[in-house]
């Protein structure tokens, strides 16, 4: 075998690695390391080489071109191969605008404020990448509307990923059916309170210089749409008897004549419970809807039913992902970050020659961010330690999403399986890392919630000040996890989950921590004073018995993934606990992010 010198090599691993390191005694080492061999998944090279920065971008261009190109504007409609569709689809969207009487033809007036149109398109796939429709969706531009003019109110409430979680949690432990229900033209059905003209759509057969279109129901891109949309579909769920949840106003429940459990997300609704087809045929008589049948796909999350239970990934997520920044044939690696290593700041150097580069680093982590929040929380840690240089990314940073990717090339298969357990109590865990961020010395808060097995909730986060303990860090995180719970354990009652009067069991790793908080004595401790506020909002959860602390060794503590970078057997431990499973075969589709 010929022998490895730095000549040989080549140029893309070449260079010099900065690598800080900790040890079992929160010992840190910091060494720059010389490569003169095949790059190792715990050599994070800040180099900055061209060489392989460049074919990325010819990648990404190449990805593009292979997809089915989707018109921007409706001249590019006019122009494209599939023209015949595309036109197919706007006389169906203006049909149905008309059947629905979405607006009214009114002479034009010197004195009317004009909202602009524009025409947007999609090629809509369903989640075994087949394609199911040409559409066309004709969108106001609500960035030329008026405040206090022909707009007020605009917020509109969306759904917690917890909530859906739980909910799944929920219909699988009950023996509960869980279908999927699309509303057709959704905003088209929502009535306008404010007057709002339309100058004339481009594909509509009148004169613009006379005629303009007043508008007595919403349409997409308003700014007040998902309000008004929200609030036609709320007052008609609250007449047929439902109740909305107050901790989650995206959450509908009705106890008679069968329980039943609705989560919305715009326009598409997941309905738990055991006569979901009485539902259906109720809401089909008031609004023109698509019956999916047992949920498949939801949120992007791809939802998979078994005898079992149900098991959550986002395969076909990950592989669009790999595909787009030219990774389906990267070597694998077994976790996310490198074991026990901290990112640091770019110098101004790297940045400045990073940016030369023209890659949207925040695309790239926004991408992985939803994957972190939506099915996998071993991904949380990492998203967050590099959402922390978004403002100023380096090579060295891009190199660590890289390295992500090679862990999710190995890692696509797993998911969430919940399956049903007789055991529905909630149970969390909470972890804190003290002084992780080498530059501020804050540390990580880590926690996750459990309903009965099934993981529902889960966090990481650099805390907002700097601890002067460990047990101070953990206070902390105990302090944000309590918020969490009595948010969900309030939830839970309210939406009719659960309704016990015993306390939340809750596992922390730190015994001065729940000595602490346990203490019920005029606790006077001069190191933690200066954190009165959490103190005692702690011990009042306590004291109503809401939530009881209980230790957990440090070596069993499933929320410290969430809180630094782990070894592979470390996160094997957790994804064994946590029934993070491998839930099928690679597949090899392609999917349009």
């Amino acid at each position: 075998m010929e022998e490895e010198t730095e000549d040989n090599i080549h140029p893309e691993i070449r260079g010099e690695n900065r690598i800080t390191t900790t040890d079992k005694n929160n010992n840190e080492t910091t060494s720059r390391i010389k490569i003169i061999g095949p790059r190792h998944p715990t050599m994070i090279n800040s180099d900055i080489n061209t060489t392989n920065i460049l074919p990325y971008q010819q990648r990404i261009q190449a990805y593009i071109t292979t997809q089915e190109e989707t018109p921007r504007t409706y001249n590019k409609a006019l122009e494209s191969p599939n023209k015949s569709k595309w036109m197919s689809a706007i006389k169906k969207e203006v049909t149905n605008m008309n059947k629905l009487k979405v607006w009214e033809v009114v002479d034009l007036n010197k004195d009317y404020k004009l909202v602009g149109t524009t025409w947007v398109f999609k090629i809509k796939k369903n989640h075994l990448n087949e394609i199911t429709e040409h559409k066309a969706r004709l969108c106001a531009q609500g960035y030329t509307q008026t405040n206090g003019l022909d707009y007020n109110k605009t917020f509109a409430p969306t759904g917690r990923l917890s909530s859906l979680r739980t909910l799944i949690a929920h219909a699988v432990n009950n023996d509960l059916e869980f279908h999927q229900i699309d509303i057709k033209s959704a905003f088209l059905n929502a009535p306008l309170s404010e007057t709002v003209y339309l100058s004339i759509p481009q594909g509509i057969k009148l004169d613009p210089r006379k005629h303009c279109l007043r508008l007595n129901k919403a349409i997409y891109g308003l700014k007040q749409a998902p309000l008004a949309w929200y609030q036609t579909l709320k007052d008609w769920l609250t007449q047929s008897g439902f109740t909305t949840c107050i901790l989650d106003p995206c959450v509908f429940h009705k106890t008679k004549p069968n329980p039943i459990w609705l989560y919305l997300h715009v326009d598409d609704i997941a309905i738990f419970g055991k006569e979901v087809d009485e539902f259906k045929d109720e809401i089909r008589k008031a609004l023109n809807i698509k019956d999916i049948g047992p949920a498949n796909l939801m949120l992007g999350i791809k939802i998979n039913h078994q005898e079992s239970g149900v098991s959550l990934d986002q395969q076909h997520f990950i592989e669009a992902l790999l595909e787009q920044y030219g990774m389906t044939q990267c070597k694998t690696v077994n976790t996310p970050l490198v074991p026990h290593c901290h990112l640091t700041p770019a110098t101004e150097e790297e940045i400045i020659s990073f940016n030369e580069l023209k890659i949207n680093f925040r695309s790239a982590i926004g991408s992985i961010n939803y994957l972190s929040s939506a099915t996998q929380p071993d991904l949380s840690f990492s998203v967050s330690a590099l959402s922390q240089y978004l403002e100023k990314p380096g090579i060295l940073h891009w190199r660590a999403f890289l390295h992500i990717l090679k862990y999710l090339n190995g890692t696509q298969e797993l998911g969430l399986v919940y399956k049903k357990n007789l055991n529905s109590s909630i149970e969390a865990y909470c972890d804190a890392d003290w002084g992780n961020c080498r530059v501020t010395r804050r540390s990580v808060t880590g926690y996750l919630a459990r309903l009965g097995t099934c993981v529902v909730l889960w966090k990481s986060r650099k805390q907002p000040t700097v601890s002067t303990s460990t047990a101070e860090a953990e206070y902390k995180a105990l302090c944000d996890l309590m918020s969490e719970l009595l948010w969900m354990k309030q939830w839970c009652e309210e939406a009719n989950i659960i309704k016990t009067s015993q306390p939340i069991v809750t596992w922390e790793d730190n015994q001065s921590c729940i000595d602490i908080a346990n203490n019920d004595g005029n606790f006077n401790n001069k190191r933690m004073k200066h954190v009165d506020i959490q103190l005692h909002f702690i011990k009042e959860i306590i004291a109503a018995k809401t939530i009881e602390l209980r230790y957990k060794p440090s070596k069993e503590m499933l929320a410290n993934f969430l809180t630094k970078s782990v070894s592979h057997g470390e996160l094997s431990y957790a994804f064994l606990q946590l029934r993070i499973e491998r839930i099928g075969e690679r597949r090899s589709v392609e999917f349009q992010p």
